[in-house]
């Protein structure tokens, strides 16, 4: 959970804050009305806040003094004000907050507040700048500090391709034009050799703006260009828009693969890569056992509790699997009740206490639900040969499966 100061005098104002920062779920609101409560709240607690919305005319401080008190403790401030001036905007940019957004109506509180979610994923986002001028590229790499980016930085083309092999999950390159060794132009286009525009992001930059400039860098592979210099506001909605645009991919592609209810892949993914790792398993490069998964009398628990009761026990049972996957191996729920498990390098031993370890942790699991402890447990079975096919070695663990409920349940049968 993430707490975010919110200094507002307007009783009616910050309750509609208040009310949209805990409509979030991970953010918690902590109110001040006035400059000296703030005060007080900081100096208890400097440690405290992740970010602040502020309005900069507080009865105790009309000119905005509560930005620079707020600033002088590190902490992330997005300006909400009920004006708006040119010289208002230079004051608080030259502050370096995050953001001012105007009191107009309910939208703004919205916008506000998904600003601060923003600024939480941005701690997760790396960007690439690429300048030949270490003062450009220091200020570059300022301003995004102030929006939570991680920055790592090359001074041409050929040191930006080996900070990259390096820095693998960098989402955004910001690469000037005009530079030794390798261009912008030249750079832009052998990162697309490597990553297509849904895994990087490119943003052309350049003091020699012109629109034969930007139509080459497009041409390369960029996803945008911005002429410096430009305003700060434009900048950073540019570099939001295109780390957003990557991000709804991998929504998108998420969705695709994994199942809505639990976050555990779905059927389709496990049967795509599980074919490619059964070819490995037949041409012996690989060892393979599945599993098959039932928990045991669900439906009692929906006819009993309800379906809702139903999709928390399927949640929290996944979340029990997820931690005893490693990263070879696989597991998806395939049905309602039904998960599947490839295993992939271990030894009948291993896999057999891997399964008995899982089945006996259900066992033991309790599953707060409104005034009732809910309690399941699983039947397994299991398929020790790779067969002909991945759908052979899953119906042989089918079997054992069925074996295994027709025994009383609650227990692992694995095929000889």
């Amino acid at each position: 959970m993430v707490k975010i100061l919110i200094v507002e005098d307007s009783r009616s104002q910050s309750g509609m804050i208040v009310n949209e920062v805990r409509s979030r779920g991970n953010l918690i609101p902590v109110l001040a009305e006035s400059f000296s409560q703030a005060k007080e709240l900081l100096e208890a607690n400097p440690e405290t806040f992740f970010a602040a919305l502020l309005d900069i005319n507080l009865p105790d401080a009309p000119h905005g003094e509560i930005v620079d008190l707020v600033m002088e403790h590190g902490i992330a401030s997005i300006v909400f004000t009920g004006e708006f001036s040119d010289e208002l905007r230079e004051r608080m940019l030259a502050k370096r907050v995050v953001d001012y957004v105007i009191k107009e109506n309910a939208s703004s509180i919205v916008h506000v507040v998904s600003q601060v979610e923003r600024l939480i994923r941005n701690q997760g986002i790396k960007v690439l700048v690429v300048d030949d001028s270490r003062s450009a590229r220091k200020m570059i790499v300022a301003m995004l500090k102030i929006h939570k980016f991680q920055t790592v930085e090359a001074e041409n083309g050929v040191m930006a391709m080996e900070v990259l092999a390096q820095n693998p999950d960098v989402l955004l390159v910001i690469t000037d034009y005009n530079m030794p060794h390798m261009d912008g132009f030249e750079l832009t286009r052998k990162i697309r050799r490597l990553y297509t525009k849904n895994q990087i992001a490119i943003i052309g930059l350049s003091s020699h703006g012109n629109n034969l400039l930007s139509a080459r860098f497009l041409k390369r592979g960029a996803n945008d260009f911005i002429t410096k210099p430009c305003l700060t506001e434009e900048f950073f909605v540019r570099v939001t828009q295109n780390i957003e645009i990557i991000e709804y991919i991998h929504a998108l592609k998420d969705a695709a693969i994994k199942d809505f209810l639990t976050g555990l892949p779905n059927r389709r993914h496990f049967m795509d890569v599980g074919e490619k790792w059964h070819a490995h398993a037949v041409n012996a490069t690989i060892t393979l056992i599945a599993g098959t998964m039932d928990i045991d009398f669900f439906k009692k628990v929906n006819d009993t509790y309800g379906h809702e009761a139903g999709d928390t026990v399927l949640k929290k049972v996944s979340a029990l699997i997820k931690p005893l996957v490693d990263g070879t191996d696989l597991v998806a729920r395939v049905g309602g009740e039904e998960f599947s498990v490839l295993l992939v390098n271990k030894s009948s031993e291993t896999a057999y206490a891997w399964f008995e370890q899982l089945r006996t942790r259900i066992q033991a699991m309790e599953i707060p639900y409104n005034d009732h402890v809910l309690r399941v447990t699983i039947s397994i079975g299991v398929c020790q040969t790779p067969g002909e096919s991945l759908a052979e070695m899953l119906d042989i663990a089918d079997k054992r499966l069925y074996d295994a409920k027709r025994s009383g349940r609650n227990r692992v049968s694995v095929a000889n």
